[in-house]
């Protein structure tokens, strides 16, 4: 049984006509006839006793009738809830991201956007891991590594350059490094998800593998290493800009810049269309962020 041919019946039975109820709904008597006969079908059993001059109901009509229309108004009404909820951002937005994004470039601003959006509720989830959002219920991730081939989609929020970069008091006591080779002679802060770094010379891509002086597990890690003066780490811009541009970290080697840098994206799983409360805070984030955006013109 169509619900479109519910609806008809109920128009039908309201305005005590089959041609008028016909016309509603763009139907040509025959047509009409036979909509109501097909509905009769589907329910086993004669819904309305016709003449040439009236129409009634008969008992399963009356009793269709009264349920039918009971259904049809529930049915009305959650679809009316889903188009409210389709068109206003709201619910829970689970959102994970590297530690160092989260804390510089999210958490800052959502004060504002909870303000904005109030039906809103966020969870987030630092980690510097690469997580998998659909299979972890996630409905955002930051990502600052170059995008593998899948089907979500994909927002830029902006550049993502890596720089070489020390404490002064390092380059004090240890100098400065001319060429990847010269690694092999300084402390550098390792870093277990990235064992090899690489390097753009004259001639193409160089891969240097490091012998850590120290090693850890996170961003943050060799972020408070590097400031500690302990060695030379490779470090996002979007992390370091701040203590690029008030020395308390200096960028090294720019003759061998880093190599395989990418973008930062906000990565969500597909659909047909971006769910309103995903979109607001993409946008949100990108009016915060300026293109370029701040930390690329801001060193």
């Amino acid at each position: 049984m169509r619900f479109d041919d519910l609806r008809f019946f109920v128009r039908v039975a309201e305005l005590g006509s089959l041609s008028e109820a016909g016309r509603e709904f763009g139907l040509s008597p025959s047509a009409a006839s036979a909509r109501l006969a097909t509905l009769e079908r589907a329910a086993g059993a004669q819904l309305m006793a016709r003449t040439t001059r009236q129409l009634s109901l008969t008992e399963p009509g009356r009793l269709l009738l009264s349920h039918g229309r009971t259904a049809l108004n529930e049915l009305d009404t959650a679809f009316d809830l889903l188009d409210a909820s389709a068109s206003k951002p709201r619910g829970e937005l689970r959102i994970t991201s590297n530690t160092f994004f989260g804390r510089k470039h999210i958490l800052p601003y959502l004060n504002e956007f909870m303000e904005l959006y109030p039906d809103i509720r966020i969870e987030m989830s630092f980690t510097d891991r690469i997580v998998d959002i659909v299979g972890e219920g996630f409905d955002l991730a930051i990502r600052g590594a170059p995008l593998p081939d899948s089907s979500l989609m994909a927002r830029k929020l902006g550049g993502n350059r890596r720089v070489l970069c020390a404490s002064p008091d390092y380059i004090q006591k240890r100098g400065v490094p001319s060429t990847p080779a010269d690694l092999a002679h300084h402390a550098c802060i390792g870093l277990s998800l990235l064992p090899v770094w690489y390097f753009d010379g004259p001639k193409g891509e160089i891969a240097c593998t490091i012998t850590p002086a120290i090693t850890g597990d996170s961003g943050d890690f060799a972020y408070d290493a590097a400031l500690c003066g302990l060695g030379l780490s490779i470090k996002s811009v979007a992390h370091v800009w701040e203590d690029l541009r008030e020395g308390r970290l200096v960028s090294v080697m720019e003759d061998y810049p880093v190599a395989r840098t990418g973008n930062f994206w906000a990565v969500y799983p597909p659909a047909t269309t971006t769910p309103p409360k995903i979109a607001v805070l993409i946008e949100f984030l990108l009016s915060k962020y300026g293109k370029p955006p701040y930390w690329e013109r801001d060193t």
